[in-house]
């Protein structure tokens, strides 16, 4: 089995890869495509990686660097937020087929994805094997389970 942080690290790339799969389609005027792409980005992302990391990750991190909510944490926890509205927003723009606002949003997505991935996988991954005692098995299996059931569909 890969480790944890290897398992989020490649879940990135793959996420990644979709929304460019879905952006592709938008400059393409492949609109289902893309309402499709973007759906399937969005679950991943929400219901598989940030639900593993906030239910999971954060609080063994937290955990291991003691007393609750860690600044680290806290500003990832609102990325995560952020980055939920930001979705709702290019989904809107599929649906009104607007390409230029579409855009204009996942400019912004890919820029907050690229600096919170780059701080997830440079201050946080690294420590969570040490932190979850287990090894972070249980975190990867819900990932790997994640991808088999979407995998699926």
């Amino acid at each position: 089995m890969s480790s944890i942080d290897q398992i989020m690290q490649h879940d990135h790339e793959r996420l990644d890869a979709l929304l460019e799969a879905c952006a592709t389609a938008v400059q393409e005027s492949r609109w289902q495509d893309a309402a499709g792409l973007l759906e399937q980005f969005r679950r991943g992302i929400v219901e598989g990686h940030m639900f593993v990391e906030e239910t999971m990750l954060f609080p063994a991190f937290e955990a291991l660097e003691g007393d609750g909510e860690h600044s680290l944490t806290a500003l990832l926890r609102k990325g995560h937020q952020d980055l939920r509205v930001f979705f709702q927003e290019m989904a809107e723009a599929i649906e009104a087929q607007d390409a230029e606002e579409f855009n204009d949003f996942l400019s912004t997505v890919q820029t907050i994805l690229r600096q919170h991935d780059a701080r997830e996988e440079a201050e946080l991954y690294p420590h969570l094997a040490d932190a979850m005692p287990d090894h972070g098995a249980a975190a990867a299996q819900r990932m790997a389970d994640g991808q088999r059931e979407k995998g699926h569909e």
